[in-house]
């Protein structure tokens, strides 16, 4: 008995080791796109917990340059001038140098996650005044 490709007539359709050739093609592609999507996600998600962070850290010393006397500077390390939003905490250290006969405060305001895995490194921000 001859097949129909053996008598010289084209055969229609695909073989069955043609189709799972295809079908494991096709999966491996959908496996690659699912796992570029989580990482893709996990990425935009910690980006923007650092933007938050540094927008927070700006924020802080904008409110030490903005702050009226420099004789109460010391008053931005309470805990009612570091707020905790959004999961992130905010901390700010003020230190005077009278070592070179000036009064120099150096400010320095240092943001972190309240859960370390969405911003593993705290973000810090710092400036210095001269008393005037």
């Amino acid at each position: 008995m001859t097949t129909p490709a053996a008598r010289g007539k084209p055969r229609h359709g695909f073989t069955l080791i043609e189709v799972m050739i295809a079908l494991v093609i096709l999966a491996g592609v959908v496996i690659t796109m699912g796992i570029g999507t989580t990482k893709f996600s996990r990425s935009i998600r910690d980006s923007d917990v650092r933007n938050r962070a540094q927008s927070l850290a700006d924020m802080q010393i904008a409110r030490a340059r903005a702050w009226p006397t420099f004789a109460t500077l010391s008053q931005l390390s309470a805990a009612r001038f570091n707020p905790t939003e959004n999961g992130l905490s905010s901390a700010t250290m003020v230190a005077v140098d009278t070592t070179l006969g000036q009064t120099i405060t150096r400010i320095t305001v240092r943001v972190s996650a309240v859960v370390s895995t969405n911003l593993p490194t705290p973000i810090e921000r710092s400036i210095i005044v001269a008393a005037p």
